[in-house]
Order: C-alpha cells, then structure tokens, then sequence
C-alpha cells in the first residue's frame, strides 16, 4: 500500500475506533521542500507539534484549528457541533489532547505499507512537544529535505472541513554527529539524539532594549533618513534584555569588551540583601562566614559585680529559703451569733435641738427703702 492510501485509511480508522468520530480523508497532496524554505509552509494558527522518530530522527505535524476544536469537542462533550470552532490561541493541553490521533495515525500507516523507501519515509513517529511560533517550529526541524504530505480532512459527515500536514525528513537527509568509538571496546557507537537536544540547539535571540520612547503618530509619519532621537541620560546604564515574546528577561550594562559591545549582567534580585538607606548592592557573598562570627570575643565591662545562678541550689550558696508565711485569721459573718454577743451596744443618739425660725423679709412696698437718686443713669445704645 503507497503512503497516501495508508494515511487515507489509518486517518479514519483511528477516529472511528479511538475517538468514535467521523473522519473522512477527501484529498492529499505530497511535495519536496528544502529543510531552508520550511518556514515558508507553515501558519502561526495551526498547532504545530514536534514528532520524535528512530535514530533521532525529527518530523512534524502541523493540525489546523478547526480539526483541534473537534477533538476537544469530542473528549470534552462526546459530539462535535455542527460549525467549525471559533479560532482561538492554542495550547499545550490542546497538543496533549490531539497527540493520541497523531501517534494513532503515524504506528497504523506505518503497518499498512509494503515498500522499504515507504516505511523509511514513513517511520512511527511519535509525539514530543507543542511549538508555539513557526520560526521555532522550522528551527526544530534540522533535515535537510522534507516531505510534505497535506490532508484535507471533512469532519463530523460534512459539518466542517480542516487540514492536516505531515513534515517528514527525506531519509539520508538528517543532520547526524559524527560516530565516536567508544571507550570499552573502541566500536563505534551511534550518537543519542532526543527532542531534548535537538530544542537545546536552537538558537534563542534576544534584544538589547536601550530606551522607549511615546512620540504622537504624526511625527513618526515625518521620519527621514539622519533624523535623531533623544535617549535618557542613563540609558546605557538601565539595558533591558527582552526575549521575542517582548518579556523582560534581565537588565544590565551596556559597555564593551575586547572592541566590541558588551552588556554586562546584573545578578539576580533573589541574590542581593538590602540595607539601611536602600543600597541593594551587596549580596550573600559580602557577608562574614558565621563562623567567623562565632570567634568573635566581645569586650567585658568592667566594674560589674556577678549576677547569681537563678538555677542554683539553696546547699549551693545559692538564694537563701524563705520562711513561710504565717495563716490568716478567719473572719467572723455577720450570721456568727457568738461574734454578735462579744460586740459591746452602741448608746443612742442625743435629740437634736430645734431650728430657731427666721426674721419676716421687708414688704417691697414699704417706704424704708433707700431713694435711688443716687444711682447712675444706665445707658443704653
């Protein structure tokens, strides 16, 4: 069987019997391209995932949106609706959902072909890792030539239709490391290569972020060749490393080395110690060894008698026992009849004399009152 018809058949088989979903290959097309013009072929907007092979081989599967929306569908809910998903920023759970379909198609395919070149070509590729960007996704893929194999899948009996794109290295076209003789019995021994090591090797760009500056459009439009902008005064001193994400990874110094620019990095935040005045500068190292601590003889002061021993013992010339206190008298109530008839009988209270009665006050109308010529006039505002 020729790899399209075994694709063509594993593709629905595998989502018949492992998904219990509708799948229906209804068009393929296979073409060469060079491991260089890869990037070329790809879209941000597909899931892109890293296929791990024998020898350290590396393929690729690249699932389009609305493919990845029905496999969530379908082990989310048990059915896919009858519109295609709407298109969203895929995930590494998405890549883990779909990956089972993928495997399943990558081992049946495999098994259903018959020439050498085929199942070379074809090999059971499985899952490594999700990709975010295609830069990285081509980067990953370091054969020289691949095959590209497009399938145009319909899903749920017609409902909606999605792609799906398999980057297989041409066989003999893999970048491999040269074959060292081992130590024991100086056979040569073929290099271990991994996903692992094949995503370490890809280069990582980074972008030294002198200053930024807000200016209105207007004067953007106006740019021309020669014109200058003004940084900060401290802009080589405040550098800002920033990944292709635009995430701020460190900070440093901008200055050179050997003729040639050079940033110089600050240590970590988790590294530096504050002190008093908000100097941040000195870091674990700066501080003296504990034991270094521990040696230290503090000077005694003089003239201090010596404290006793709290925890001695009195037949030690410690503190002196104290005697013991003697009991309180009991207090009588007032219900203890022998108590009430020790307690002498208080005499009487004399009568007190009466209270002498008070003069009449003088009528108001009586002409004894003195003349008010002598007063002084009141006067008023």
């Amino acid at each position: 069987m020729t790899v399209p018809k075994a694709l063509r058949v594993s593709l629905a088989k595998v989502a018949d019997t492992d998904f219990d979903m509708a799948m229906v290959v209804i068009g393929i097309t296979q073409e060469c391209c060079d491991g260089s013009d890869l990037e070329e072929k790809l879209d941000d907007t597909h899931l892109m995932m890293l296929m791990d092979g024998p020898a350290g081989t590396t393929a690729g599967a690249m699932v389009g949106p609305e493919l990845v929306g029905a496999m969530i569908q379908q082990q989310t809910t048990g059915s896919v609706g009858q519109t295609a998903p709407e298109p969203r920023s895929l995930t590494a759970t998405d890549a883990a959902l779909c990956a089972p379909l993928v495997d399943g198609l990558f081992k049946r395919a495999y098994s259903l072909l018959d020439a050498k070149d085929d199942r070379e070509l074809l090999a059971p590729f499985e899952f490594g890792a999700r990709v975010e960007s295609a830069r990285l996704f081509a980067l990953a893929l370091d054969a020289q030539e691949y095959t590209l194999i497009k399938l145009t899948v319909d899903v749920a009996g017609g409902a909606f239709q999605s792609g799906l794109m398999l980057l297989l290295p041409v066989p003999g076209t893999h970048a491999e490391e040269p074959i060292e003789p081992s130590d024991p019995l100086g056979e040569p021994v073929p290099p271990k290569r991994n996903l692992g090591s094949s995503m370490m090797a890809v280069n990582a760009d980074l972008t030294a972020v002198l200053g930024r500056l807000r200016l209105p459009l207007s004067k953007i439009k106006g740019f021309a060749v020669g014109d200058v902008l003004t940084l900060r005064p401290d802009a080589f001193d405040t550098v800002e490393i920033v990944s292709i994400t635009g995430r701020t990874i460190r900070k440093g110094v901008m200055g050179q080395m050997d003729g040639q620019r050079a940033i110089q990095l600050e240590a970590p935040k988790s590294a530096k110690i504050s002190k008093p005045g908000g100097d941040t500068g000195a870091t674990l190292a700066d501080l003296p060894d504990s034991g270094a601590l521990a040696s230290l003889d503090p000077a005694e002061p003089e003239g201090l008698p010596d404290l006793p021993s709290f925890d001695a013992q009195p037949d030690e010339g410690g503190l002196p026992e104290l005697p013991d206190l003697p009991d309180l008298p009991d207090l009588d109530g007032p219900g203890d009849t022998e108590s009430s008839e020790e307690t002498p009988d208080l005499p009487d209270l004399p009568d007190l004399p009466d209270l002498p009665d008070l003069p009449d006050l003088p009528d108001l109308d009586s002409d004894d009152l003195p003349p008010l010529d002598d007063l002084p006039d009141i006067k008023t505002a």
